[in-house]
Protein backbone atom coordinates (compact mmCIF):
# COMPACT_ATOMS: atom_id res chain seq x y z
CA UNK A 1 0.00 0.00 0.00
CA UNK A 2 1.45 3.67 -0.70
CA UNK A 3 0.81 6.70 0.48
CA UNK A 4 1.69 10.58 0.04
CA UNK A 5 1.05 13.67 1.24
CA UNK A 6 0.13 16.83 -1.28
CA UNK A 7 -0.52 20.62 0.18
CA UNK A 8 -3.29 22.53 -1.45
CA UNK A 9 -4.68 26.30 -0.33
CA UNK A 10 -7.51 24.28 1.14
CA UNK A 11 -5.27 22.06 3.75
CA UNK A 12 -3.11 19.24 3.08
CA UNK A 13 -4.60 15.94 1.61
CA UNK A 14 -3.04 12.03 2.41
CA UNK A 15 -3.81 9.81 -0.66
CA UNK A 16 -3.48 6.24 0.08
CA UNK A 17 -3.26 3.40 -2.83
CA UNK A 18 -2.31 0.99 -4.45
CA UNK A 19 -2.71 -0.99 -7.98
CA UNK A 20 -6.38 -1.42 -7.31
CA UNK A 21 -7.12 2.09 -7.21
CA UNK A 22 -6.97 4.81 -4.97
CA UNK A 23 -8.59 3.43 -1.27
CA UNK A 24 -8.03 6.70 1.32
CA UNK A 25 -8.05 10.55 0.62
CA UNK A 26 -7.64 12.43 4.07
CA UNK A 27 -8.23 15.98 4.44
CA UNK A 28 -5.84 16.77 7.25
CA UNK A 29 -7.90 20.26 8.79
CA UNK A 30 -7.49 18.33 12.43
CA UNK A 31 -11.20 19.45 13.13
CA UNK A 32 -12.59 16.65 12.28
CA UNK A 33 -14.32 13.68 14.02
CA UNK A 34 -11.79 11.43 11.98
CA UNK A 35 -8.51 10.42 12.97
CA UNK A 36 -5.98 8.98 10.39
CA UNK A 37 -2.49 7.82 10.86
CA UNK A 38 -0.19 6.44 8.36
CA UNK A 39 0.32 3.12 9.04
CA UNK A 40 3.87 1.48 9.33
CA UNK A 41 3.56 -0.98 7.00
CA UNK A 42 2.95 1.74 3.98
CA UNK A 43 5.11 2.61 1.98
CA UNK A 44 6.16 6.41 0.81
CA UNK A 45 5.57 7.00 -3.21
CA UNK A 46 5.00 10.31 -4.41
CA UNK A 47 4.91 9.11 -7.99
CA UNK A 48 2.45 6.59 -7.60
CA UNK A 49 -0.03 9.27 -7.47
CA UNK A 50 1.36 11.61 -9.65
CA UNK A 51 -1.77 11.96 -12.04
CA UNK A 52 -4.03 11.86 -8.80
CA UNK A 53 -2.37 15.03 -7.66
CA UNK A 54 -2.43 16.68 -11.36
CA UNK A 55 -6.43 15.98 -11.52
CA UNK A 56 -6.28 17.46 -7.67
CA UNK A 57 -4.63 20.24 -8.30
CA UNK A 58 -7.19 20.79 -11.62
CA UNK A 59 -9.96 20.83 -9.53
CA UNK A 60 -8.56 23.57 -7.01
CA UNK A 61 -7.59 25.91 -9.73
CA UNK A 62 -11.44 25.65 -10.91
CA UNK A 63 -10.38 23.99 -14.51
CA UNK A 64 -11.67 20.05 -13.31
CA UNK A 65 -15.08 19.08 -12.10
CA UNK A 66 -15.22 15.21 -12.70
CA UNK A 67 -12.55 13.34 -11.43
CA UNK A 68 -11.34 10.29 -13.96
CA UNK A 69 -9.77 8.03 -10.89
CA UNK A 70 -9.66 4.43 -10.29
CA UNK A 71 -11.44 3.73 -6.81
CA UNK A 72 -10.85 0.92 -4.63
CA UNK A 73 -12.99 1.90 -1.39
CA UNK A 74 -13.87 -0.13 1.55
CA UNK A 75 -17.31 -0.36 2.47
CA UNK A 76 -20.32 -2.74 2.62
CA UNK A 77 -22.62 -3.10 -0.77
CA UNK A 78 -24.99 -0.56 0.73
CA UNK A 79 -21.97 2.25 1.24
CA UNK A 80 -20.67 1.66 -2.00
CA UNK A 81 -23.92 2.13 -3.64
CA UNK A 82 -24.45 5.36 -1.91
CA UNK A 83 -21.21 6.48 -2.47
CA UNK A 84 -22.01 6.11 -6.19
CA UNK A 85 -24.89 7.91 -6.49
CA UNK A 86 -22.77 10.87 -4.86
CA UNK A 87 -20.61 10.87 -7.18
CA UNK A 88 -23.31 12.19 -9.72
CA UNK A 89 -23.71 15.05 -7.62
CA UNK A 90 -22.70 17.89 -10.12
CA UNK A 91 -19.78 20.21 -9.55
CA UNK A 92 -21.50 23.30 -7.37
CA UNK A 93 -24.54 21.79 -6.47
CA UNK A 94 -25.48 20.61 -3.50
CA UNK A 95 -28.61 18.00 -2.78
CA UNK A 96 -29.70 16.52 0.23
CA UNK A 97 -30.10 13.39 2.04
CA UNK A 98 -33.64 13.22 1.35
CA UNK A 99 -32.45 13.13 -2.35
CA UNK A 100 -29.90 10.76 -2.34
CA UNK A 101 -32.01 8.13 -0.67
CA UNK A 102 -34.84 8.80 -3.61
CA UNK A 103 -32.49 8.32 -6.11
CA UNK A 104 -31.58 4.96 -4.72
CA UNK A 105 -35.04 4.05 -4.42
CA UNK A 106 -35.55 4.00 -0.85
CA UNK A 107 -37.01 7.84 0.24
CA UNK A 108 -36.98 6.36 3.88
CA UNK A 109 -33.47 6.04 4.33
CA UNK A 110 -32.35 9.05 4.84
CA UNK A 111 -30.93 8.42 8.15
CA UNK A 112 -28.59 5.46 6.20
CA UNK A 113 -27.73 7.65 3.47
CA UNK A 114 -26.05 10.18 6.09
CA UNK A 115 -24.81 7.41 8.40
CA UNK A 116 -22.94 5.64 4.85
CA UNK A 117 -22.35 9.32 3.52
CA UNK A 118 -20.24 9.73 7.25
CA UNK A 119 -18.26 6.64 6.14
CA UNK A 120 -16.63 7.90 2.65
CA UNK A 121 -13.34 6.87 2.71
CA UNK A 122 -12.90 9.36 -0.28
CA UNK A 123 -14.09 12.36 -0.01
CA UNK A 124 -13.99 15.21 -2.53
CA UNK A 125 -13.61 13.02 -5.09
CA UNK A 126 -16.44 10.97 -3.85
CA UNK A 127 -18.17 14.41 -3.17
CA UNK A 128 -19.53 13.74 0.15
CA UNK A 129 -19.30 17.39 0.65
CA UNK A 130 -22.18 18.03 -1.29
CA UNK A 131 -24.93 16.93 0.89
CA UNK A 132 -26.60 19.14 3.34
CA UNK A 133 -29.47 19.11 5.39
CA UNK A 134 -33.11 19.05 4.53
CA UNK A 135 -33.26 22.81 5.88
CA UNK A 136 -30.32 24.49 3.93
CA UNK A 137 -27.90 24.23 6.51
CA UNK A 138 -24.67 22.02 6.92
CA UNK A 139 -24.42 18.97 8.92
CA UNK A 140 -22.17 16.37 9.89
CA UNK A 141 -18.95 16.10 7.62
CA UNK A 142 -16.12 13.91 8.74
CA UNK A 143 -13.53 16.27 8.19
CA UNK A 144 -15.26 19.26 9.94
CA UNK A 145 -18.08 21.52 9.08
CA UNK A 146 -15.48 24.41 8.76
CA UNK A 147 -13.36 22.43 5.24
CA UNK A 148 -17.41 21.29 4.13
CA UNK A 149 -18.37 25.07 3.81
CA UNK A 150 -14.92 26.10 2.15
CA UNK A 151 -15.44 23.10 -0.54
CA UNK A 152 -18.87 24.55 -1.29
CA UNK A 153 -18.07 27.86 -0.82
CA UNK A 154 -14.98 27.27 -3.22
CA UNK A 155 -17.11 25.49 -6.13
CA UNK A 156 -19.34 27.80 -6.09
CA UNK A 157 -17.00 31.43 -6.79
CA UNK A 158 -15.29 29.10 -9.02
CA UNK A 159 -18.19 28.21 -10.97
CA UNK A 160 -18.60 32.22 -10.89
CA UNK A 161 -15.74 32.75 -11.99
CA UNK A 162 -15.39 30.77 -15.29
CA UNK A 163 -18.81 31.40 -16.06
CA UNK A 164 -17.43 35.72 -16.60
CA UNK A 165 -14.28 35.01 -18.10
CA UNK A 166 -16.48 32.27 -20.45
CA UNK A 167 -18.81 35.11 -21.54
CA UNK A 168 -16.26 38.54 -20.93
CA UNK A 169 -12.99 37.41 -21.71
CA UNK A 170 -10.23 38.50 -20.01
CA UNK A 171 -10.48 41.75 -19.46
CA UNK A 172 -7.66 44.43 -19.03
CA UNK A 173 -7.72 46.06 -15.75
CA UNK A 174 -6.33 48.35 -13.83
CA UNK A 175 -6.75 50.78 -16.96
CA UNK A 176 -3.54 52.89 -16.50
CA UNK A 177 -0.54 53.80 -18.27
CA UNK A 178 2.08 53.27 -15.31
CA UNK A 179 2.52 51.78 -12.07
CA UNK A 180 1.73 55.32 -10.31
CA UNK A 181 -1.09 56.29 -12.28
CA UNK A 182 -2.42 53.55 -11.21
CA UNK A 183 -2.18 54.07 -7.56
CA UNK A 184 -3.62 58.00 -7.84
CA UNK A 185 -6.50 56.76 -10.22
CA UNK A 186 -7.38 54.54 -6.90
CA UNK A 187 -7.66 57.35 -4.55
CA UNK A 188 -9.35 59.11 -7.75
CA UNK A 189 -12.04 56.50 -7.52
CA UNK A 190 -13.10 56.62 -4.30
CA UNK A 191 -16.95 57.88 -3.71
CA UNK A 192 -17.40 58.33 -7.56
CA UNK A 193 -17.89 56.48 -10.72
CA UNK A 194 -14.52 55.37 -12.56
CA UNK A 195 -15.87 57.93 -15.63
CA UNK A 196 -15.35 60.97 -13.10
CA UNK A 197 -11.80 59.45 -11.62
CA UNK A 198 -10.87 59.34 -15.55
CA UNK A 199 -11.23 62.64 -16.07
CA UNK A 200 -9.24 64.35 -13.86
CA UNK A 201 -6.39 61.68 -14.45
CA UNK A 202 -7.02 63.04 -18.25
CA UNK A 203 -7.18 66.74 -17.13
CA UNK A 204 -3.59 66.13 -15.14
CA UNK A 205 -1.80 64.50 -18.14
CA UNK A 206 1.74 65.11 -18.39
CA UNK A 207 2.00 66.21 -14.56
CA UNK A 208 0.99 63.03 -13.55
CA UNK A 209 4.32 62.15 -12.45
CA UNK A 210 5.49 61.65 -8.97
CA UNK A 211 7.92 63.77 -8.91
CA UNK A 212 5.85 66.54 -10.41
CA UNK A 213 2.74 66.00 -8.24
CA UNK A 214 5.34 66.17 -5.25
CA UNK A 215 6.54 69.30 -6.51
CA UNK A 216 3.01 70.64 -7.47
CA UNK A 217 1.09 72.49 -4.68
CA UNK A 218 -1.97 70.86 -3.10
CA UNK A 219 -4.69 73.25 -4.14
CA UNK A 220 -3.36 73.57 -7.77
CA UNK A 221 -3.27 69.76 -7.44
CA UNK A 222 -7.12 69.95 -6.25
CA UNK A 223 -8.19 72.17 -9.35
CA UNK A 224 -7.23 69.51 -11.90
CA UNK A 225 -8.86 66.25 -9.93
CA UNK A 226 -12.43 68.75 -9.86
CA UNK A 227 -14.07 66.00 -11.80
CA UNK A 228 -13.74 62.94 -9.60
CA UNK A 229 -15.65 65.02 -6.51
CA UNK A 230 -14.07 65.86 -2.45
CA UNK A 231 -11.15 66.78 -4.62
CA UNK A 232 -9.74 69.11 -1.95
CA UNK A 233 -9.26 65.71 0.46
CA UNK A 234 -8.35 63.46 -2.53
CA UNK A 235 -5.48 66.24 -3.24
CA UNK A 236 -3.95 65.55 0.44
CA UNK A 237 -4.48 61.54 0.09
CA UNK A 238 -2.18 61.86 -3.53
CA UNK A 239 0.29 64.19 -1.86
CA UNK A 240 0.63 61.58 1.27
CA UNK A 241 0.40 58.75 -1.19
CA UNK A 242 3.16 60.25 -3.20
CA UNK A 243 5.63 60.81 -0.48
CA UNK A 244 5.30 57.38 0.57
CA UNK A 245 6.56 56.40 -2.89
CA UNK A 246 9.18 58.76 -2.39
CA UNK A 247 10.64 56.67 0.61
CA UNK A 248 11.16 53.95 -2.43
CA UNK A 249 12.59 56.37 -4.80
CA UNK A 250 9.30 56.33 -6.42
CA UNK A 251 10.35 53.05 -7.78
CA UNK A 252 8.01 50.32 -7.85
CA UNK A 253 10.42 47.63 -7.94
CA UNK A 254 12.12 48.68 -5.05
CA UNK A 255 8.23 48.62 -3.11
CA UNK A 256 7.50 45.15 -4.43
CA UNK A 257 10.77 43.23 -2.96
CA UNK A 258 8.94 44.21 0.75
CA UNK A 259 6.83 41.58 2.12
CA UNK A 260 2.86 42.01 1.57
CA UNK A 261 1.78 42.32 5.38
CA UNK A 262 4.62 44.80 5.66
CA UNK A 263 3.62 47.19 2.51
CA UNK A 264 -0.19 46.84 3.25
CA UNK A 265 0.44 48.02 6.90
CA UNK A 266 2.51 50.76 5.21
CA UNK A 267 -0.05 51.72 3.11
CA UNK A 268 -2.60 51.99 5.70
CA UNK A 269 -0.49 54.31 7.70
CA UNK A 270 -0.91 56.61 4.50
CA UNK A 271 -3.17 59.44 5.36
CA UNK A 272 -6.99 58.54 3.45
CA UNK A 273 -5.69 55.21 2.17
CA UNK A 274 -8.07 52.56 3.79
CA UNK A 275 -8.22 49.04 3.07
CA UNK A 276 -10.32 49.14 -0.48
CA UNK A 277 -7.64 51.33 -1.69
CA UNK A 278 -4.58 49.84 -0.18
CA UNK A 279 -5.60 46.48 -1.33
CA UNK A 280 -6.43 48.09 -5.25
CA UNK A 281 -2.79 49.01 -5.31
CA UNK A 282 -1.03 46.41 -3.64
CA UNK A 283 -2.64 43.68 -6.79
CA UNK A 284 -2.70 45.88 -9.19
CA UNK A 285 0.66 48.34 -9.21
CA UNK A 286 2.66 46.47 -6.43
CA UNK A 287 1.87 42.42 -7.76
CA UNK A 288 0.62 41.03 -4.12
CA UNK A 289 -2.47 39.03 -4.20
CA UNK A 290 -5.23 40.84 -2.33
CA UNK A 291 -8.78 40.24 -3.01
CA UNK A 292 -10.23 43.41 -3.03
CA UNK A 293 -13.67 44.25 -1.72
CA UNK A 294 -15.58 47.13 -3.28
CA UNK A 295 -19.18 48.24 -3.36
CA UNK A 296 -19.93 46.04 -6.55
CA UNK A 297 -18.12 43.24 -4.94
CA UNK A 298 -20.35 43.48 -1.61
CA UNK A 299 -23.49 43.92 -3.99
CA UNK A 300 -22.53 40.82 -6.53
CA UNK A 301 -21.77 38.26 -3.78
CA UNK A 302 -24.74 39.51 -1.77
CA UNK A 303 -27.20 38.90 -4.77
CA UNK A 304 -25.79 35.64 -5.13
CA UNK A 305 -26.50 33.91 -1.78
CA UNK A 306 -23.44 34.40 -0.10
CA UNK A 307 -23.33 35.54 3.15
CA UNK A 308 -21.23 38.84 3.16
CA UNK A 309 -19.67 40.00 6.17
CA UNK A 310 -19.49 43.88 7.08
CA UNK A 311 -16.42 43.56 8.44
CA UNK A 312 -13.78 44.33 5.25
CA UNK A 313 -11.07 42.07 5.98
CA UNK A 314 -13.09 39.37 7.34
CA UNK A 315 -15.18 39.19 3.79
CA UNK A 316 -11.64 39.40 1.98
CA UNK A 317 -10.37 36.96 4.14
CA UNK A 318 -13.55 34.28 2.93
CA UNK A 319 -12.97 34.33 -0.39
CA UNK A 320 -8.67 34.40 -0.18
CA UNK A 321 -9.04 30.95 2.31
CA UNK A 322 -10.72 29.28 -0.81
CA UNK A 323 -9.27 30.67 -3.61
CA UNK A 324 -5.53 30.42 -4.17
CA UNK A 325 -3.65 33.32 -3.76
CA UNK A 326 -2.45 33.85 -7.96
CA UNK A 327 -2.41 37.29 -8.38
CA UNK A 328 -3.47 36.93 -12.01
CA UNK A 329 -6.79 35.20 -10.58
CA UNK A 330 -7.55 38.07 -8.07
CA UNK A 331 -6.79 40.92 -10.28
CA UNK A 332 -9.04 39.17 -12.93
CA UNK A 333 -11.98 37.97 -10.89
CA UNK A 334 -11.93 41.85 -9.52
CA UNK A 335 -11.88 42.81 -13.36
CA UNK A 336 -15.01 40.41 -14.22
CA UNK A 337 -16.82 41.55 -11.04
CA UNK A 338 -16.53 45.15 -11.72
CA UNK A 339 -17.41 44.71 -15.44
CA UNK A 340 -20.40 42.33 -14.77
CA UNK A 341 -21.75 44.93 -12.24
CA UNK A 342 -21.79 48.11 -14.95
CA UNK A 343 -23.73 45.72 -17.24
CA UNK A 344 -25.77 43.80 -15.04
CA UNK A 345 -25.78 43.96 -11.68
CA UNK A 346 -26.10 47.48 -11.33
CA UNK A 347 -28.26 48.95 -8.18
CA UNK A 348 -31.30 48.53 -9.79
CA UNK A 349 -30.38 44.78 -11.38
CA UNK A 350 -31.04 44.41 -15.25
CA UNK A 351 -31.21 40.38 -15.29
CA UNK A 352 -32.59 40.00 -18.85
CA UNK A 353 -29.55 38.26 -20.72
CA UNK A 354 -27.32 37.62 -17.08
CA UNK A 355 -24.54 34.87 -18.26
CA UNK A 356 -25.47 34.66 -13.94
CA UNK A 357 -28.94 34.40 -14.28
CA UNK A 358 -29.90 30.59 -13.49
CA UNK A 359 -27.24 30.60 -10.87
CA UNK A 360 -28.43 33.97 -9.33
CA UNK A 361 -30.35 33.89 -5.74
CA UNK A 362 -31.45 37.20 -6.76
CA UNK A 363 -31.07 38.50 -3.50
CA UNK A 364 -31.59 41.72 -4.02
Amino acid sequence: MYYTIMKTHICDIILVGDESGLSHLHLDTSKGKRVFEIENNWIYNNEFFKEIIVQINAYFLGKLKNFSIKLNPAGTTYQKKVWKELGKIPFSETCTYKDIAVRIGNPKAARAIGMANSKNPIPLIVPCHRVIGSNGKLTGFAHGLEIKEKLIRFEKISTVYNMLLGYYGDLNWWPADSDYEMMVGAVLTQNTTWRNAAKAIANLGENLLPEKITKMATEELAEFIKPSGYYNQKAIKIKALTLWFQSYDFRIEAAMEIDAEALRKELLNVDGIGKETADCILTYSLKKPYFVIDTYTRRFFKRLGFDVPVDYDEFRIRIESVVEKNIDIYSRYHALIVEHSKQFCTKVPLCDGCPLYDLCEKNI
